[in-house]
């Protein structure tokens, strides 16, 4: 066990040599001794004799943070300055990456916050089984991640749904949408708020399959709905008639008031 300087000076080949042999001899031995070496360098490692400690010398080397202790059953290491308490390691080599049990972190709590766990309900505290409960979860952390990834690249996973607009005769309705692009499909419905021309409260009516069923009218009827990757446009035409269509409960011709009804809009993308 040496220290060193790190400085080999210019000099005779038998002088070089010792100094260059205690140079590695202090590299060997981690720097160890009952002084901190000096001078110090960033990132350099230091055994410190007199409190069996290894040190490593923080980036701005302005000081010394404790990375392990030797003790007689080994080394127990430290994280951020606090011990962890003697490391194990579990029989089954499988897990031997990380400690046999969670009084090797410290504490359950301090062991679910490391390991991003989701609790077991029935064993929350992992008294029952820690190294299961903490295998468990771990594999349905990372499985949701990876769900959640894929799924956002989908056609159709981003959704917008507005509530129940006025349609307001020659108005224009402007809903932002939120979605990342241009909105792939459109959809728009009506729902009736009042009992008229065959429909009842809270019928639904899919104004996107709903076809004019009597064309040859001159009154300015219907909607045009255009878009971009913000909004949603939806202009009302001039007659309170939103269009003709057949009678929900006949067949027959009825004219549709934009007043009896209340327009939803869904947009995906």
């Amino acid at each position: 066990m040496a220290q060193h300087d790190y400085n080999i000076g210019d000099q005779n080949g038998f002088d070089f040599l010792v100094d260059l042999n205690n140079a590695l001899s202090a590299i060997v031995t981690n720097n160890a001794g009952s002084f901190e070496p000096n001078p110090t360098f960033a990132h350099m490692l230091w055994f410190d004799k007199n409190n069996d400690l290894m040190k490593v010398r923080n980036e701005a080397n302005s000081a010394w943070v404790v990375v392990a202790k030797k003790d007689g059953s080994g080394w127990t290491p430290y994280w951020q300055g606090r011990a962890l308490r003697s490391a194990s390691v579990h029989p089954d080599n499988r897990y031997a990456h990380r400690s046999n049990n969670l009084n090797d972190i410290e504490s359950n709590s301090r062991a679910r916050a490391n390991l991003g766990v989701i609790e077991d309900s029935s064993d929350p505290d992992f008294t029952n089984d820690p190294d299961r409960a903490a295998r468990r979860g771990l594999v349905l952390s990372a499985l949701q991640s990876v769900v959640d990834a894929e799924l956002s690249t989908f056609p159709f996973s981003k959704e917008y749904q507005s509530t129940g607009q006025t349609m307001i005769t020659g108005g224009l309705l402007t809903l932002a949408h939120g979605l990342p692009a241009d909105p792939k499909l459109i959809r728009l419905y009506a729902i009736a708020t009042v009992a008229a021309d065959g429909f009842s409260v809270g019928d639904k009516l899919d104004l996107t399959a709903t076809v004019n069923a009597f064309p040859g009218e001159a009154s300015s009827m219907g909607l045009t709905v255009t878009f971009d990757s913000t909004n949603i446009y939806i202009r009302n035409a001039y007659s309170n008639d939103l269009w003709y269509i057949p009678r929900k409960s006949t067949g027959t011709r009825t004219d549709l008031k934009r007043d009896n009804f209340d327009l939803y809009v869904e947009a995906y993308a």
